[in-house]
């Protein structure tokens, strides 16, 4: 069916893309207000570039062992 010289689905796909990018922009919003984004501390900063430093050379520990030394001390 053609609708003014345009096609219905044209406009149901203008129509639910305008939705979609509204629904977006609602989204943002509520993570912003939900969580809030804070600037870390500068320890906070110094213990991530430890942390990143320490994997690169593969200095850690996998989880899956963490997680094996903790059930054993149960």
């Amino acid at each position: 069916m053609i609708l003014i010289g345009v096609n219905i689905m044209e406009v149901t796909s203008q129509n639910i893309y305008r939705e979609l990018k509204l629904l977006r922009s609602d989204i943002r919003e509520l993570k912003s207000l939900l969580v809030p984004e804070v600037k870390p501390e500068e320890d906070e900063t110094k213990a991530i570039q430890l942390g990143q430093k320490e994997f690169k050379a593969g200095e850690y520990t996998d989880w899956k062992d963490i997680k094996a030394r903790m059930s054993s001390d149960v």
